[in-house]
């Protein structure tokens, strides 16, 4: 392995450990548990070895003589601690009743144990899950415009979703089983050794043909896993896209089209899944024939000890016993080993987006205020290699208004963008009182703006929550005051519930218009320094978009704002027009001046 895959694997466990880290004392009261319950386990099977001697023998258990292996000499003490407990001097019955009682002593607290085990595992396996999910969500909440149009949205929902789901399944929740487990092979293995060493080297034979079987399995239960996560976040994209567009796939009559689409991602996850289920199907099959021969070998080569008298019976059974005992855990070990490679290709999935390296950085500057202008100074900005705008340079003063028209894909859009850094210019500057906006802090920095869009994004909520979001503090006189200035008071009123009206998903409940009039009062509650609006009307029908229209004029008085048109009606009033063409500006002025030069604007004004 090179030094850079070295780094690699150690960065990936580190941060695996980093979400463990807060859980340590959890994880480690549970590995206390479910090692207690290890022990009674191999406890509850040792008691075989005095069931057979009272029942099959008929007399009192001795303690062994002292023998030179250790293992042994600890065997022979603790069935001496047990032979003190159950022998009675009552005879038998009396000695199979108090056997009777430490059976069900026994059982009782492996049982009650398990249980706390169970309950305190849970806790810790989705309290990382929950932390990973907390983590993942709030690392694309901070993500700028751009990462979102690079990745399909359908793909980071299924890695939230399901991916998490997967790392829990089968990674943390496997890892759990792997130590619960792993205690319980030691111990039995302790037990094995401790009644013939011979005869565990044969068993072990076992444990060699299963690690072989896994590492030969690893590399394509890691391929199967790949194939499976990408199937998973093709139908979850496909899925995500169909529910939001379903009004064109009505529209159309293209639901056979999406159906097949939907049942192609479906189906490749299928065969991807059964490819991976037959080779974790295959491992514990493997493994129970391996460990079953082992049994028999075992069974023959202890029986002729037995008759030999190199072995007694009652210890021929106990580790026939326990042999039996071992090779449920070394199932589950081996099976959740198999598991781990879909966990690895969830978590790297999972610290793709965590590790992403955001190209939108936050200043320090908090206490922003505009006072004079925003001014663009040579900005060249493209989202590829083209060009989207070349060497942009304008300035518009506090307190104006400018209106920004031109063709579509003339960069009108993106100049809005870069105002509020969704994106950040490839050359050239953008500045508020000639201080760089690179430098202010994201958060404060956008709270200066109240912006309104084409696409008016409302939630599923009620009226008030959907003005005010994001800003509990917001009071009920704000929120009254900002519906008035939007024109939005008098249809708010009129509805049953009124502000606590639900308006569904995008706000389905309400008009166009109704919906635009919501995102402007949104967009006034905080008294924002600058207004934007980006073709806020051009979606509407023409008696919707003179009442959004009115609103609009109403609240740009004194303010400083920039407006997007493709309807040159909406902007005659503007104190600054700039009409773009092919990302360049080539006219400036307002709408008198722009008329008599006879150019673009006058041209797109005749038109309309």
């Amino acid at each position: 392995m090179s030094k850079s895959q070295t780094k690699v694997k150690d960065t990936f466990y580190s941060q695996i450990y980093g979400f463990i880290k807060p859980y340590l004392g959890v994880i480690g009261f549970a590995m206390i548990l479910n090692f207690i319950f290890s022990s009674l386990n191999a406890f509850s099977v040792a008691l075989i070895k005095p069931v057979f001697q009272i029942i099959f023998e008929s007399e009192t258990i001795q303690t062994a003589q002292s023998s030179e292996f250790f293992l042994d000499n600890l065997k022979n003490q603790i069935f001496g601690s047990i032979s003190k407990l159950i022998i009675s001097p009552n005879g038998i019955p009396a000695s199979l009743v108090n056997l009777s009682l430490l059976i069900i002593v026994t059982f009782l607290l492996k049982n009650i144990i398990k249980y706390i085990a169970v309950i305190t595992t849970v806790k810790f396996e989705e309290g990382i899950v929950k932390t990973i999910r907390d983590r993942i969500f709030t690392k694309l909440t901070s993500l700028s415009i751009g990462y979102y149009t690079k990745n399909k949205q359908g793909n980071l929902i299924s890695i939230i979703a399901n991916e998490t789901t997967a790392l829990s399944s089968t990674t943390i929740a496997s890892f759990s089983t792997i130590i619960r487990e792993s205690i319980q092979v030691f111990l039995f293995a302790i037990l094995l050794l401790s009644i013939s060493p011979q005869l565990t080297l044969i068993s072990s034979v076992t444990a060699v043909v299963s690690i072989v079987i896994i590492r030969i399995a690893r590399k394509y239960l890691r391929k199967y896993a790949l194939r499976m996560q990408t199937a998973m976040s093709n139908y979850t994209s496909t899925m995500q896209e169909s529910f939001y567009g379903i009004r064109i796939i009505k529209a159309y009559s293209a639901e056979e089209h999406i159906n097949n689409r939907f049942f192609s991602n479906t189906m490749s996850y299928v065969k991807s899944a059964i490819k991976h289920k037959k080779i974790i199907t295959l491992l514990p099959a493997f493994n129970e024939v391996a460990a079953i021969s082992a049994l028999t070998f075992v069974l023959y080569f202890g029986g002729l000890q037995v008759i030999n008298k190199q072995l007694t019976s009652d210890d021929l059974m106990l580790f026939l016993f326990s042999l039996f005992s071992i090779m449920a855990p070394i199932t589950s070990v081996i099976n959740n080993f198999s598991h781990l490679p879909r966990g690895r290709v969830a978590a790297e999935k999972i610290f793709e987006i965590l590790n992403y390296d955001e190209s939108i950085k936050s200043g320090n500057v908090r206490d922003i205020t505009l006072n004079d202008k925003i001014e663009f100074k040579n900005v060249t900005f493209g989202y590829t290699d083209k060009k989207v705008l070349d060497n942009v340079s304008f300035i518009l003063p506090k307190g104006k208004v400018m209106a920004i028209v031109g063709a579509s894909g003339s960069g009108k859009s993106t100049i809005l963008d870069l105002i509020v850094r969704f994106y950040d210019p490839n050359s050239g500057t953008i500045s508020f009182d000639n201080k760089n906006i690179i430098d202010f802090d994201l958060h404060y920095y956008r709270k200066m703006f109240g912006i309104v869009s084409q696409e008016t994004t409302l939630f599923n909520d009620t009226i008030e929550n959907n003005i005010k979001f994001g800003r509990e503090y917001i009071t009920e006189e704000q929120i009254i005051s900002a519906t008035k200035h939007a024109n939005a008071f008098s249809f708010i009123s009129t509805l049953p519930e009124g502000f606590q009206t639900i308006i569904g998903d995008r706000g389905v409940q309400l008009s166009g218009g109704e919906r635009q009039r919501i995102a402007i009062a949104r967009a006034l509650l905080d008294n924002p320094q600058v207004l934007i609006f980006d073709e806020a009307t051009s979606a509407l029908d023409n008696e919707s978009e003179k009442i959004v229209q009115t609103a609009i004029n109403e609240v740009l008085n004194e303010k400083t704002a920039i407006i997007v048109a493709h309807r040159l009606s909406t902007v005659v009033n503007a104190d600054i027009i700039m009409v773009l063409k092919d990302g360049k500006i080539v006219e400036t002025g307002n709408h008198k001046e722009l008329l008599s030069k006879d150019g673009i604007y006058k041209k797109l004004y005749e038109m309309q």
